[in-house]
């Protein structure tokens, strides 16, 4: 199920020191638009917010994705109540863009009112078609796996070991879902059991996009 605008996830990033991230996103999507202290873009089908702050960055899934249409009677609640009892506490926070949203303590997602959301006039992105795949970092295969797959439902497409030039390897677990792939590097050095490490974009035209933002600085 998507959103009004066709949105299958949003991503909330936060920082401290505003100016040059913003300045950095301007660079990459275009001047985008502003509300209620959040600066945003429509990017594919993604919606990425951007503000002041040091809150978790977050990968928020639509609530009508957890729970058939067909069944569902307030995606949203009906969304939150399955992940209690999946042993994964939804706990509601500010709306964002008029839509309810609800993240995970602890952990890097969260879900959204996605069919509620206005995001009108969030701006163009260019060449950028939208959001490729999503890095995160987990302490655990295991723990990736609980969340991503059997707590979101993501469907777990690949499980990998990268040999690394310098010696040693990496594992890599693929998923795919809220409309791009989740890629988790699997690291068990101390942090975060599963953090948001990253993220990668698609461009219709990679020399083009490369020469803009080179020039940009």
């Amino acid at each position: 199920m998507t959103g009004g605008p066709g949105i299958r996830s949003v991503l909330t990033l936060s920082t401290p020191d505003l100016s040059p991230a913003l300045s950095a996103y301007r660079h990459l999507f275009g001047a985008g638009a502003t509300s209620a202290g959040w600066h945003r873009w429509l990017v594919g089908a993604t919606l990425l917010m951007l503000r002041e702050g040091r809150d978790q960055p977050r990968l928020l899934v639509p609530a009508g994705d957890l729970v058939p249409a067909s069944i569902a009677t307030d995606a949203y609640v009906d969304a939150q109540t399955l992940l209690a009892r999946r042993a994964c506490p939804v706990l509601t926070t500010d709306s964002i863009s008029g839509a309810r949203t609800g993240v995970v303590d602890d952990a890097p997602v969260g879900i959204i009112e996605a069919a509620a959301l206005e995001a009108s006039g969030a701006g163009t992105s260019g060449e950028i078609l939208g959001l490729d795949h999503v890095v995160m970092s987990s302490r655990s295969r295991d723990g990736a796996l609980a969340l991503f797959g059997a707590v979101l439902g993501f469907d777990f497409r690949l499980d990998h070991r990268l040999s690394l030039p310098a010696g040693g390897e990496v594992q890599q677990l693929f998923f795919r879902g809220a409309g791009a792939i989740v890629e988790v590097l699997v690291d068990d050095a101390d942090g975060p059991a599963i953090s948001l490490w990253g993220l990668a974009w698609t461009s219709a035209d990679i020399d083009r996009s490369h020469t803009r933002l080179a020039a940009a600085g």
